[in-house]
């Protein structure tokens, strides 16, 4: 059973732990020796994070019983997501990862619709987010979540897709303040 739930600042060690596991994958996967900052990151920014409100997590809980609240269950955490208000029009997802041994299971799409779901609900007219653009299986999964490729840049010492989904699709929303994220 999986559950999806805002993270709280006893989740600050394992959200660090995936992001690593997960980010350390995404830079092997550069053409580049490029920093990438996840693998940087602190739990102090973790928790900083934290604190916004808009850091989720999806876990695992082994137990099935009826008396889940009686008798809690360790849970495993298996993925995380952040994302921030660039405006009152635009949400930016960044720190998504899911634990490289559950990936590719549906985990981090349910992670992910989760996540547009709440954007939606904040208002905004489209979320965005970048990617390695060589990362060909993350650029294809993108695209399967109705993402495009808006631009790409070499600001990171890498080709990054700032990759856009837009709500309405009648309506372009401005995404110039993402361009520096």
């Amino acid at each position: 059973m999986y559950t999806i739930r805002q993270a709280t600042i006893n989740d600050a060690s394992a959200v660090l732990d995936i992001t690593r596991r997960a980010f350390e994958i995404y830079r092997q996967s550069l053409d580049s020796a490029a920093p990438v900052a996840a693998l940087s990151e602190t739990a102090e920014q973790v928790k900083a994070d934290i604190k916004s409100g808009r850091v989720f997590v999806i876990a695992e809980t082994p137990c099935h019983c009826e008396r889940r609240e009686a008798i809690p269950c360790k849970e495993k955490l298996l993925g995380t997501i952040r994302y921030e208000l660039l405006s009152p029009d635009l949400a930016y997802i960044y720190r998504f990862g899911v634990d490289p041994e559950v990936a590719n299971g549906g985990v981090g799409s349910d992670l992910l619709s989760y996540c547009i779901d709440r954007i939606k609900q904040e208002g905004c007219k489209a979320a965005a987010l970048h990617t390695n653009s060589r990362y060909f299986k993350l650029a294809r999964y993108y695209y399967g979540k109705d993402f495009f490729v808006h631009s790409t840049d070499n600001s990171m010492g890498y080709i990054r897709a700032l990759f856009v989904k837009q709500f309405d699709h009648d309506t372009d929303a401005d995404v110039s303040p993402a361009f520096n994220k």
